[in-house]
């Protein structure tokens, strides 16, 4: 049977100077407000933030589209989902990867595809399980490959946010 739709709000953050700093959804916004509050974060935006929006949609479903929409349009500092331009990644056209030096297979992948312009500088990288499923080669090999990309200068990671193609990335000759 499937569940009534329940009003959920869709909140926003501001801080001082009017900065949009977080949108969210909930059904009870002022709880998830304070839960904010304690959180383990790397960034500080819920003791930064001094005013709340809510527009309240009839379901979650409808309240999930229009957080999507928001976040893609207004770009607030602190979401995640929804707020990169993440690469447009294709995993049937990467070939799985079988035998010999995973590591530097899997590093010529994504030199290649940020060398044909697919991948562009400060584009988010699939996450290493996408990457994983596509090459059928294990977490381990994927993070060597893109830690080899980032002391490259190739890559960047950013903690807690994703793998990025460097804003200037390294051109590098494959060694001979």
């Amino acid at each position: 049977m499937p569940e009534s739709p329940e009003p959920t709000a869709l909140y926003r953050y501001f801080d001082a100077d009017d900065v949009l700093l977080y949108i969210g959804i909930s059904n009870d916004p002022d709880f998830r407000g304070k839960a904010h509050l304690y959180e383990r974060r790397p960034d500080s935006w819920p003791k930064q933030a001094v005013r709340r929006t809510d527009e309240w949609c009839a379901s979650r479903e409808a309240a999930l589209a229009n957080e999507k929409v928001a976040i893609e349009t207004e770009k607030p500092l602190y979401n995640g989902t929804h707020n990169y331009d993440d690469v447009a990644f294709d995993p049937p056209s990467w070939p799985v990867v079988e035998r010999g030096r995973k590591v530097e297979q899997i590093a010529a992948l994504i030199r290649g595809e940020i060398a044909a312009g697919r991948w562009r500088a400060g584009q988010r990288l699939p996450s290493i399980r996408t990457m994983t499923e596509a090459t059928r080669v294990g977490q381990p090999q994927i993070s060597k490959a893109s830690k080899r990309l980032q002391e490259e200068g190739v890559l960047v990671l950013e903690p807690g946010r994703g793998l990025f193609v460097a804003v200037q990335p390294a051109h590098h000759t494959k060694p001979g």
